[in-house]
């Protein structure tokens, strides 16, 4: 085999393997979209050194010829594609330059386009009437009859010109003539000799006028009309051969076209079986027991007798012996007389019999094949897929969707102390030792898309032993969007929780060592600014204000530590009492009124006549509006304005389903970068922009004030334009529901 032979033999090969894989799966399952990437690699390097790849389907030879180099029915695939073609009216299809992986899918896609669940195929897909822009379609009718008879069907006679009986009938069939103009006995001759040819061009003429009943019809018609009482006057036991001209109609798959053609065959073949019957009757007054005999003969062995005979008994019930010719017919069916079979006939039905057998063979040996093939990439992938998970240095565990654990990773029954072996299959509850996992199987039908990270401590009677974990779960969908499953990820986050712990009882220490210090040096300092101690001149009086200065930004500095360590470790306590919000926008505004005058600030406010009454830890509030407010005034330039304004709301969506307060700090300072919206509120961050000066902070505002909103349940987020100013706002509930932050 040559090169280019094994080569184009290789595409072919890929090409039929994403057909098939196209008449399974939908082209966006994995293993469509491997096979769709396979086949578009290798055609595409060829495209790169030739203008085109044609495909063409010679279903009389039993070839596909790819850029003229022939696959033979020896290449897997050429069968199934020759009948596909035929079937859609394709003389073939070129591929060009330029061509990308969705045009190739689309047109594969649309090759396995499937059947209707009735059996018949639907409209075919428009790419194979109109193409696309790198894929042409080549039909197989072409504008001229001579040309379609001579090309399309490949019939010719002595000198190359067109086989006269086939230009007769397509000239018939498509108007162009009022007759066959062709004997009875050549086309029973056709028929008998090549019932294909006919049924080639039945269909031709039907693409072509795009009206298979009709033409049908007509065909069936003129043979009802001069064949039929030529075979049963000459060939009496020739009337087979109509039906393998039906076969042959069948076999072009015309219901992907016209999706009625298949009951216009089985209609036309009942009308030349009745007509033939109908003709035997004729003679029966001349000879009855031959008629009846050639009747029974006619009707066969089929299912369905009954259907003829009833509609014959219709037919003939007002004519002259038609009663008790019906009544012989039916004793001769019914007979059931160990009549011999001829050599003749055995032999024909032997090879009948042995064709059949081998078109099964071959095709379930190819099905056979393909199946293998399958099945051996499936365990290969399945077989690295497993390989990779032992290797992963985090636990999995999957579970599919009744919570039965389907497989667990050699780290996940470390973590969980649980064996593999002994909890596949059984639900993930009940396999696992510890209740506090039941956050691993948590919520198979929360929200689609979402992942669920939770933090699962294993309890254990030794303290030095208990571990936490961090479990990451996903929802596994199928292609149709439904769940099938979840897997979770476990890491082992003890040391980070430990050191977490010590680094939070650390800042506790020394944040409360500092304070006392911190006390002493303010009661100095006042003392000294007092004179108590003595005269203070001007000099002196300037360092002593930059001292208290610097002195109160520490303690603030202290007190934002404190407050984030007890949150870290959950021990800030909560002190709700009913209050009338508008009081503490108020209180804010009065304690920062020194600064609002020194840098000549407009502040409006925005709040109802009517009081807004809210159960919350008042302190807290007015530490989160001094944090908002001061951020406001401190980023707004000289001269600018800031806006505080109050709601009272029924609900918010997505945070609060009942009673709420909405609370919102507009400035006009120099605002935020919309990627820093989720790191300002992190502890120890500031935004990106350069901050005016004098500015600086801790970061820890922002931070606390989220912590305090999220433990009264509510939330805060910001709206801003770098350029435009920033407004800050939040929601808590009206009344309090209570925690583990919260007083007694």
């Amino acid at each position: 085999m040559s090169e280019k032979s094994a080569l184009y033999r290789e595409v072919f090969k890929s090409f039929f393997q994403a057909f098939k894989r196209l008449s399974l799966y939908s082209s966006q399952h994995p293993l469509s979209r491997e096979t769709l990437t396979n086949a578009f690699s290798i055609v595409d390097m060829i495209l790169r050194e030739k203008k085109e790849i044609v495909f063409s389907a010679d279903d009389q030879r039993g070839l596909v010829l790819l850029n003229d180099e022939p696959m033979g029915m020896d290449v897997l695939g050429v069968r199934e594609i020759c009948r596909r073609f035929r079937g859609l009216g394709l003389g073939g299809v070129v591929f060009t330059q330029g061509l990308v992986l969705n045009e190739l899918a689309d047109f594969i896609k649309a090759l396995a386009w499937p059947s209707s669940p009735d059996g018949k195929a639907s409209e075919a897909p428009d790419i194979f009437r109109v193409g696309s822009q790198h894929i042409e379609i080549r039909k197989v009718l072409v504008e001229h009859a001579q040309e379609q008879v001579a090309a399309g069907l490949g019939v010719e006679t002595d000198g190359g010109r067109p086989e006269k009986i086939i230009v007769d009938v397509r000239d018939f069939l498509s108007g162009k003539a009022p007759d066959a103009g062709c004997a009875p006995e050549a086309v029973f001759e056709k028929l008998e000799g090549d019932p294909g040819r006919l049924a080639e061009v039945a269909v031709q003429v039907a693409r072509e006028a795009g009206d298979f009943d009709g033409v049908l019809k007509k065909w069936t018609a003129w043979m009802i009309e001069h064949v039929v009482p030529f075979v049963l006057e000459r060939k009496p036991g020739s009337f087979v051969v109509f039906e393998r001209f039906f076969d042959a109609l069948r076999a072009w798959d015309m219901g992907v076209v016209f999706p009625s053609a298949e009951d216009a065959i089985y209609s036309c073949a009942d009308d030349i079986k009745m007509a033939m019957v109908l003709r035997a009757f004729f003679s029966f007054e001349r000879d009855p027991g031959k008629a009846v005999a050639l009747a029974a003969e006619i009707l066969g062995e089929e299912r369905g007798q009954e259907k003829y005979v009833s509609r014959l008994a219709g037919d003939l019930a007002a004519r002259p012996g038609g009663e008790d010719f019906i009544r012989q017919l039916k004793a001769e069916m019914a007979r059931d007389d160990e009549t011999a079979v001829s050599q003749k006939k055995l032999r024909r039905l032997m090879r009948i019999s042995e064709r059949f057998d081998e078109e099964l063979e071959a095709r379930v040996k190819t099905a056979t094949e393909e199946l293998m093939r399958l099945n051996k990439r499936l365990a290969d992938e399945k077989e690295r897929t497993d390989a990779i998970v032992r290797h992963v240095a985090e636990g999995v565990v999957v579970v599919n969707k009744e919570g039965r654990i389907l497989m667990m990773n050699p780290a996940a029954e470390k973590l969980l102390d649980s064996q593999a072996k002994e909890s596949l299959g059984k639900y993930l509850v009940q396999s696992l030792k510890d209740h506090h996992l039941l956050a691993v199987a948590k919520d198979l039908d929360h929200d689609k898309g979402a992942a669920l990270t939770k933090e699962i401590k294993l309890d254990s009677k030794d303290e030095t032993t208990k571990k936490v974990l961090r479990a990451s779960t996903a929802v596994v969908e199928n292609e149709n969007g439904d769940t099938v499953g979840m897997v979770s990820v476990l890491s082992d986050i003890t040391h980070e929780k430990q050191i977490e712990e010590i680094k939070s009882q650390f800042v506790s220490l020394v944040t409360h060592e500092l304070r006392t210090p911190v006390v002493a040096i303010q009661k100095s300092l006042e003392l000294i600014d007092s004179g108590v101690t003595g005269a203070v001149n001007e000099d002196q009086k300037r360092f002593l204000e930059i001292s208290k200065l610097n002195l109160a930004r520490l303690n603030s500095l202290i007190n934002d530590l404190l407050d984030m360590s007890k949150l870290e470790a959950g021990r800030l306590v909560l002190l709700p009492s009913s209050f009338d919000i508008r009081g503490v926008i108020q209180e804010v505004k009065t304690s920062l009124s020194s600064w609002i005058r020194d840098k000549e600030i407009t502040v409006r406010q925005d709040v109802p006549e009517v009081p807004v009454m809210v159960n919350a830890d008042k302190d807290r509030m007015v530490q989160v509006m001094v944090n908002l407010v001061g951020n406001a005034l401190k980023f707004t330039p000289k001269k600018g304005e800031v806006n505080i304004s109050l709601k009272a709301l029924d609900r918010k969506d997505k945070i609060c389903e009942e009673p709420c307060a909405q609370i919102a700090v507009s400035d006009s300072g120099i605002g935020v970068d919309p990627k820093d919206f989720k790191r300002i509120f992190n502890k120890f961050e500031q935004v990106s922009l350069v901050s005016p000066v004098g500015t600086g902070g801790t970061g820890l505002g922002l931070s606390i004030a989220k912590e305090i909103i999220n433990l009264h349940g509510g939330d805060i987020w910001v709206e801003s334009q770098v350029g435009h100013g920033s407004t800050f706002t939040f929601v808590i509930p009206r009344a309090f529901h209570g925690g583990k932050n919260s007083a007694e």
